[in-house]
């Protein structure tokens, strides 16, 4: 696996998405990522559940927006390995178990990125976590 694709999301791109998004819908006004990193599920579990899915629904449409941004639509990645960072804005403990990338993988499929987001395609799914109160963010490096 010598090729690689490296997705950012940082609240720069969160930006970009809105100024898009609030064109193409005129009549929306809520923004519903507000951060760069997704909640983690002891934040999603205790929503009500229009709201889970209502972030849910966000993330996946954020998603299909981020892979054509990045220009990685339809690359149809068949076997590869996929690292996640979550840079956190905080030192407070989090666990790497409660950070699923579900909702991105989902986008990923449809737009093409990906052929699909179970094992025969994405041999290995690594989280990781780190710091850095100047510019939170999500890394995906995608190695194929």
């Amino acid at each position: 696996m010598k090729n690689k694709i490296k997705i950012i999301i940082d609240n720069d791109v969160i930006d970009k998405y809105y100024d898009w998004y609030f064109k193409e819908y005129p009549r929306r006004r809520i923004r519903n990522i507000n951060k760069p990193i997704p909640p983690s599920l002891n934040t999603w579990m205790i929503m009500p559940r229009f709201k889970m899915n209502t972030q849910k629904q966000a993330w996946k449409d954020f998603g299909n927006w981020l892979v054509k941004y990045y220009g990685f639509e339809n690359r149809k990645l068949s076997k590869c390995k996929i690292v996640i960072e979550y840079f956190f804005d905080s030192k407070r403990r989090h666990d790497a178990d409660n950070y699923t990338p579900k909702n991105l993988f989902d986008s990923f499929t449809v737009s093409g990125l990906l052929i699909d987001d179970d094992f025969n395609h994405v041999e290995s799914l690594t989280i990781k976590g780190n710091y850095s109160k100047e510019n939170p963010r999500t890394e995906i490096v995608i190695k194929y």
